[in-house]
């Protein structure tokens, strides 16, 4: 058993976009009530999210972006940004508790807690000023901020898009490893999280983006987390690992050609686990995407047991039924990506 908490509000369930939008706060309810059906919060401790400063928020936006969401978030019209963040009445309220979740998440480690989980979170697109991909503010970029004074910190991406929002506002930071691994092609949303985006300034190395070709399925997937990010890592040695779970890299997502199955991501936690284990590190789990809703709640089901260290035979069966395998063309893809990948970080064996 690792000591954990997770956070919620009942109020989460505000931040849902209207109409046929396919980002709705379904997926956490689902989530939270397979959960309490297999009985986790009898070892898991709950903790009540709150609505994050603006003082706070101005550490990573700008004064008038907040006053922007603000004003829309009053008319309930119109949108945040060019057309995947519409604005509803309250959302700038439903934003700012959803990151509040994640701070107190950052309260809650620091507090003794080895693992907090706030599926609410993990708004990776949102920039310094500006929403994108339906996220208002940047939770994850924020807590990053907050901790680093402390901690050596790591945030892992496994979110089917790339985290384009958190990689702007940490381009230049060396106290961060920033790790995504998504879909790309440069018409896939949004359009960045090549593998020469390696960070600016003295961030320069701290940036590593792992670009995935539609069809990356659990056997190629895995073996580039574990030959580039898990190498990455143990070089690094974090305290914090920031994990950044959408549930969108699931083969049974409508948005993202990514293959991956519950063992897959279950694999990806582990080595995530080994780390921590072998650095003492503290992690924080954000949610992120997933539009298959029943699959992304399976997903956070599954992965809150690993991380709180439970009795897995609860979660045997929300399992998908094998690991799925990648194209032969796929695979030389994704092994031409992992090669230059290791060349540009100095992970040659």
């Amino acid at each position: 058993m690792r000591k954990t908490v997770f956070i919620w509000n009942e109020n989460y369930l505000e931040y849902s976009f209207p109409g046929d939008h396919p980002f709705k706060s379904l997926r956490e309810s689902m989530a939270k009530k397979l959960m309490e059906e297999r009985g986790f919060f009898h070892e898991i401790d709950l903790e009540n999210a709150e609505p994050v400063t603006e003082s706070l928020l101005e550490k990573i936006h700008d004064k008038e972006y907040i006053e922007f969401v603000k004003k829309k978030s009053l008319e309930g019209k119109g949108y945040l940004d060019d057309g995947d963040t519409p604005a509803f009445k309250g959302i700038y309220e439903a934003a700012i508790l959803r990151v509040g979740g994640s701070v107190k998440a950052l309260e809650m480690i620091e507090k003794g807690y080895d693992v907090a989980i706030n599926l609410g979170g993990g708004f990776h697109h949102a920039k310094k000023s500006s929403a994108s991909g339906f996220c208002v503010f940047n939770d994850v970029a924020l807590i990053a901020k907050l901790a680093e004074k402390k901690y050596k910190i790591a945030i892992v991406d496994i979110d089917g898009h790339h985290g384009d929002g958190t990689q702007q506002l940490l381009y230049d930071d060396n106290r961060v490893l920033k790790a995504s691994l998504h879909m790309f092609h440069r018409n896939f949303f949004p359009g960045t999280g090549n593998y020469d985006e390696i960070g600016e300034g003295k961030g320069k190395g701290f940036t590593i983006n792992v670009p995935l070709p539609p069809g990356t399925a659990d056997d190629a997937y895995i073996s580039a987390f574990k030959e580039v990010v898990v190498k990455k890592l143990e070089k690094f040695k974090p305290e914090l690992i920031i994990i950044v779970e959408g549930g969108d890299s699931h083969f049974d997502d409508p948005l993202v050609e990514l293959k991956l199955s519950t063992k897959g991501y279950s694999e990806v936690i582990n080595e995530i686990l080994s780390i921590a284990r072998r650095f003492s590190s503290k992690i924080i789990l954000l949610g992120g995407g997933g539009y298959n809703y029943e699959a992304t709640a399976r997903i956070w089901t599954i992965t809150t047991a690993q991380l709180a260290g439970l009795d897995m035979s609860e979660v045997d069966l929300l399992h998908d039924c094998c690991f799925t395998s990648s194209t032969n063309f796929v695979k030389e893809k994704v092994n031409e990506v992992i090669k230059k990948l290791k060349e540009i970080h100095g992970l040659l064996d």
